[in-house]
């Protein structure tokens, strides 16, 4: 009888030991899996990260008088934009794009219109199936690895394509996998901007503010 006790315990131990060596190949192969997924370009890999997160924050940098914070949470946008010093302030959320005007504490609802709330998303995904050129440039005394894509001026807060997009190129500067430059290229002139993106939101930013009124 006690012989029989002890291989029903030992039984149930490699059956345990089994379940427990199956968990772990399991969890090995998932993340294996999750780590090698393989991208057209840099530019396609950033898209994918993005479109997979709840929330995230995208800012573009020219200087202080030129910048622009994009974030995102779900169904809901804030876009915050100094251009030429002046700054414009929208929330995108329950289908509509409301306009705030902090000096006179007042905001002006567009109605059926979230047109930019996906707005960085739908600028890389123009990009990520575009032709590219790959290449390496010096900024700020450091080496950066670069793809260049044609035809469009999407990401850019001053320039214009002024109809002319055959001679525009835009690149997308990398430090290993992370975006941390993008050029906007043109016959005439360029833009560079400094690139800072963040999973750390505001819930407050999404919020019309309490004291001010419709207009």
């Amino acid at each position: 009888m006690k012989k029989k006790k002890i291989a029903i315990i030992s039984i149930i131990s490699i059956i345990m030991i089994i379940a427990i060596i199956g968990g772990v190949i399991f969890i090995i192969n998932r993340n294996s899996g999750e780590n090698n997924v393989t991208y057209a370009n840099k530019v396609d890999r950033v898209y994918n990260v993005l479109n997979q997160k709840q929330a995230f924050s995208f800012t573009t940098i020219i200087d202080d008088n030129n910048k622009e914070f994009y974030t995102k949470n779900q169904d809901s946008a804030y876009i915050d934009t100094i251009y030429e010093g002046e700054e414009s302030k929208y929330i995108i959320k329950d289908g509509n794009t409301y306009l705030l005007n902090d000096d006179d504490e007042i905001y002006y609802t567009y109605q059926n219109n979230e047109i930019e709330l996906n707005k960085v998303l739908e600028q890389l995904e123009e990009v990520k199936s575009s032709e590219l050129a790959q290449g390496s440039e010096q900024i700020e005394g450091e080496e950066y690895e670069y793809e260049e894509y044609s035809g469009f001026t999407s990401f850019a807060l001053k320039l214009s394509d002024d109809g002319d997009t055959e001679n525009i190129k835009t690149r997308f500067y990398f430090k290993d996998d992370n975006l941390v430059y993008i050029k906007t290229i043109t016959q005439n002139t360029q833009e560079l901007l400094k690139v800072e993106i963040s999973d750390k939101i505001d819930e407050n930013l999404f919020k019309i503010p309490s004291n001010y009124r419709e207009i």
